[in-house]
């Protein structure tokens, strides 16, 4: 859509507090769709994960214009558990190429049977997710970056 690389994101990154803690990216999304896959809550967790599946669809958000460093980051934060791989979106009136934090085929047995959302997420998940999950523990936070960046 523009410089950088669009990203197709379905679950926590939704959120911007989690998306600019994470990566420092604070431009806003675009609804979108992600063909051939569905979204189910990794075990014992308060977030998800997708994997290919012909017979669904998930919703989710396309953040244009994403530097090597925030893909960087947010590389970093998604950790060993997600690939990030090209993927085809639906918009409101086109397609688009994207990547998107995808489960790793080695790790399919995380994922439960449960659909995950995102209203409940915020209201039962989002304080914990923030002050527990290790992913940001693998980035450096947004302020040093911009300390360094002086």
């Amino acid at each position: 859509m523009g410089n950088g690389v669009d990203l197709f994101v379905y679950g926590t990154l939704m959120v911007p507090a989690v998306m600019v803690r994470v990566s420092g990216f604070e431009r806003p999304g675009v609804a979108a769709k992600l063909y051939g896959f569905r979204c189910r809550t990794v075990r014992g967790e308060h977030y998800p994960a997708i994997v290919p599946d012909s017979d669904n669809w998930v919703s989710g958000l396309l953040y244009s214009g994403l530097s090597a460093l925030e893909l960087s980051r947010l590389d970093d934060f998604e950790g060993e558990l997600y690939r990030r791989r090209s993927v085809r979106v639906d918009l409101y009136d086109r397609q688009c190429d994207a990547q998107a934090y995808v489960l790793d085929r080695r790790f399919v047995s995380v994922l439960s049977d449960r659909h995950w959302s995102l209203t409940q997420f915020l209201r039962d998940g989002l304080e914990r997710f923030l002050a527990d999950y290790p992913g940001f523990d693998a980035v450096t936070t947004v302020s040093e970056v911009r300390d360094d960046d002086r």
